[in-house]
């Protein structure tokens, strides 16, 4: 017998203008790309588009939905660990 275990390892966050952005596949704002690094630690990077702050807001009231406990980043060529 086998027993299997998938973990997650990357996600895309899309932003969009309206709701039902990705099931009307209209473009998106912006998109995140989201290394889940440990269960709670994820990294936040190559982002494109337009990320506005209540944008990224959002972002980490998601991922701590999701039991992320602390991301990273880079930001201006520095790296940011943030708690949520």
């Amino acid at each position: 017998m086998t027993f299997l275990h998938m973990s997650r390892s990357v996600s895309q966050v899309r932003a969009y203008d309206e709701p039902n952005g990705y099931a009307q596949r209209i473009p998106y704002r912006a998109i995140v790309t989201v290394t889940h690094l440990t269960d709670t630690l994820a990294y936040l990077h190559a982002a494109v588009g337009v990320l506005k702050p209540d944008d990224f807001a959002a972002l980490l009231a998601m991922l701590k939905e999701q039991g992320i406990t602390t991301v990273q980043f880079e930001r201006h060529g520095r790296m940011k660990t943030r708690s949520l």
